[in-house]
């Protein structure tokens, strides 16, 4: 797969906002893009790292809740925006960043070269349903078409 790029939708399709990842993800898949994968998952951690072995390149698509930002606001992160963060020691609950630093020291020819975040800013992700909140709903269209822009650029 080297050379290869992988879309990965995070996210849970029946808790409100917390589906934007896997949203982008199906909407991206019906474009059918030449050497792009696409792949959804549930999980974070160790299971999205092992996801990611032998691609070129990883773009990660999932909800994010931080205090003083507003529902439909997108954020790009690449992997150095994350190097200061704390990384836990708990095998149980490994979060995304440090199952890719443990992936770059254990199979460090095997992770991509490059790995870059979009995020939402989502409302609600406690509510079960397979609905997106308005202002989340309203981005999701602009988020699609930033990624898909991510995914083809040279």
């Amino acid at each position: 797969m080297k050379g290869r790029t992988l879309l990965l939708g995070i996210g849970n399709p029946i808790r409100t906002d917390d589906a934007i990842g896997v949203m982008v993800a199906r909407e991206v898949s019906k474009l059918h893009l030449p050497g792009i994968d696409v792949m959804e998952i549930a999980a974070s951690g160790i299971e999205v790292m092992e996801m990611m072995l032998d691609y070129e390149k990883v773009v990660i698509v999932d909800a994010i809740k931080l205090p003083g930002r507003k529902p439909g606001e997108m954020m790009r992160l690449e992997e150095r925006d994350f190097a200061n963060t704390v990384h836990g020691a708990s095998p149980h609950g490994v979060n995304l960043p440090t199952a890719i630093a443990l992936g770059r020291r254990t199979a460090p020819s095997r992770m991509p070269k490059e790995i870059v975040f979009y995020a939402m800013q989502v409302e609600d992700i406690d509510t079960f349903s397979e609905s997106l909140t308005p202002r989340v709903k309203d981005n999701l269209p602009l988020l699609v078409d930033t990624v898909v822009r991510e995914l083809t650029r040279d």
